[in-house]
This record gives C-alpha cells, structure tokens and sequence, in this order.
C-alpha cells in the first residue's frame, strides 16, 4: 500500500484515533531506534561465535594477570 493511500485512510477516521495511530507509530520507531536494543541483538548475534572461535577470545588468557600501568 502507498503512503499516499495509507494518509487519504487515515484522514477519514476521527481525530482520537488517529491520535492513537500517530502514539503507536512513534513507539514503533522508538523501540526500533533504541540503542540497547541494537547493542543487546549483536551480542546475541556475536555470542556462538565468542563460545567457539579461540582466536576472538585468545587474550582472555590474561585476565589472571596484574596489570601494570606504564608511567
């Protein structure tokens, strides 16, 4: 459906409703927009390859180790 079309429809409901369209669409973007969304979908998109691949998690090997800061 074109925008166009979609506008000419909703102009014809009455104005609470399409209030009501207007707050629902606005939640959509924003919960599609959120930045913890995004960051909480790549590290579920990145984790079997944490869990499998040695080289991404090579140097966790030394998290043991003190670390000193060179002045």
């Amino acid at each position: 459906m074109e925008t166009a079309v979609i506008i000419k429809e909703i102009i014809r409901l009455p104005i609470k409703e399409r209030f009501i369209i207007i707050e629902d669409t606005l939640k959509s973007i924003q919960e599609e927009t959120t930045p913890e969304k995004t960051l909480a979908e790549g590290a579920k998109a990145l984790l079997a390859d944490y869990l499998e691949d040695d080289e991404l998690t090579a140097f966790t090997a030394l998290d043991i180790e003190n670390f000193y800061e060179a002045k």
